[in-house]
């Protein structure tokens, strides 16, 4: 593959695309050709059938390989939470006497951390929320402690390992079509870091990523996440409730979620829907409360999750800070933040890419994908000259 270029998978829960891109300018980024395939999806459980997930990879792959004229053997691939665990910890490392940190103390602070945990999972990806050096300071970035002096690096970590079943079918599915080195990307963390400012990951910020099958929030605190978690609901959910309450197909189903906005209270009694064939009417009031209702379980969702890691007196203090909401499934529901909002008691946000045309929830997690991915390239490369230069190398 050409140097500048990369090739990603994003993987949601009813939908990959395979595409490749770099970096433009003004932080944006080129697509050099994308492929989105449709499949069986996953629930928090796993793929509701492996053999679909596989041909709509490959079909993807294919596609994209006959409209490129480079050589692609390395694919980067974003990992859904579910397929993940997360673990952290706070950590030290101590010096004999005080010196310059390097490279091989961050990375000794890392291994030895992660040895602590004792996991036999296989770990793709660690990062920091922050680091301190023995003072109350803390380092975001872990370019900050260049050249700094100190006997103690201490850092609170944040550990992914990812599940075994779908690292082998993933890893299986691009041998088969001639990638020699697959690299895994925790999915929630990419767009956590890429969509939320860094002034406001100094403090707990919380994301909220609808899918069309399952939904996934995490906590986030500087460069990691503290707790996520999935969980089976998304805008599937919603239009499977209409398709059940109002006895009316798929089709029937999208297009009044379409028409539908769940934003104000009651409406008129007398108002109705109408479909464009005009063969089926139904009360406005009744429609909203069927989407309502299903938002509801969200709802639950997302407070079950705060009641299981924050007590009350936390979750005061919390509730200042916005959830930004993100991801395809609330694409086309007019009001969700509205009611997410007064359900939960808190502000909500909508966050997607500022890009012109991707500056939509449903491209987040495909260009916060490719954002990682080309900062993971250019990073290994930069601390690989800066960190040797003063001394550090790496093993």
């Amino acid at each position: 593959m050409r140097n500048e270029s990369i090739a990603l998978l994003d993987v949601r829960s009813y939908e990959i695309t395979f595409f490749l891109g770099s970096r433009g300018v003004n932080d944006t980024f080129v697509f050099c050709g994308s492929h989105t395939e449709k499949y069986e999806g996953f629930s928090t459980e796993g793929f509701f059938d492996v053999e679909s997930f596989r041909e709509a990879v490959k079909n993807a792959v294919n596609h994209v390989k006959q409209n490129y004229g480079g050589v692609i053997d390395e694919v980067y691939v974003g990992v859904p939470s579910n397929f993940l665990s997360l673990r952290t910890k706070g950590h030290t490392v101590s010096f004999a006497k005080k010196r310059k940190i390097s490279l091989q103390d961050v990375d000794a602070l890392y291994d030895s951390g992660l040895c602590e945990l004792l996991s036999e999972q296989r770990c793709i990806r660690r990062f920091a929320m922050y680091f301190t050096l023995g003072d109350n300071r803390k380092y975001f970035f872990p370019e900050e402690l260049r050249g700094v002096h100190t006997r103690l690096l201490k850092g609170a970590l944040c550990y992914y390992f990812i599940r075994e079943d779908f690292h082998e079918l993933t890893t299986a599915v691009f041998e088969e079509v001639g990638f020699e080195t697959v690299k895994f990307v925790p999915a929630s963390l990419s767009q956590a870091l890429y969509l939320l400012p860094e002034k406001r990951r100094e403090g707990y910020a919380f994301l909220l990523d609808v899918g069309f099958l399952t939904t996934s929030i995490a906590v986030v605190y500087g460069n990691g996440i503290v707790h996520e978690e999935t969980f089976d609901f998304g805008k599937g959910a919603v239009i499977a409730a209409i398709i059940d309450r109002l006895d009316v197909d798929y089709q029937t189903a999208e297009e009044i979620l379409l028409s539908a906005n769940v934003s104000g209270g009651s409406v008129p009694k007398d108002l109705t829907w109408t479909s464009e064939r005009g063969d089926l009417a139904f009360p406005v009031q009744l429609i909203n409360d069927i989407i309502k209702s299903s938002l509801d379980l969200l709802c639950e969702n997302v407070e079950n999750f705060f009641g299981k890691y924050y007590n009350e007196k936390n979750m005061t203090a919390f509730a200042v800070n916005p959830v930004s909401v993100t991801g395809e499934g609330i694409a086309g529901i007019a009001g969700i933040t509205e009611h997410l909002s007064a359900r939960l008691n808190r502000l909500t946000e909508v966050v997607a890419p500022e890009l012109p045309y991707y500056d939509k929830p449903a491209f987040s997690s495909r260009i916060a994908l490719m954002n990682m991915a080309l900062s993971d390239r250019k990073t290994r490369g930069f601390w690989r000259r800066i960190f040797n230069k003063n001394g550090g190398k790496r093993k």
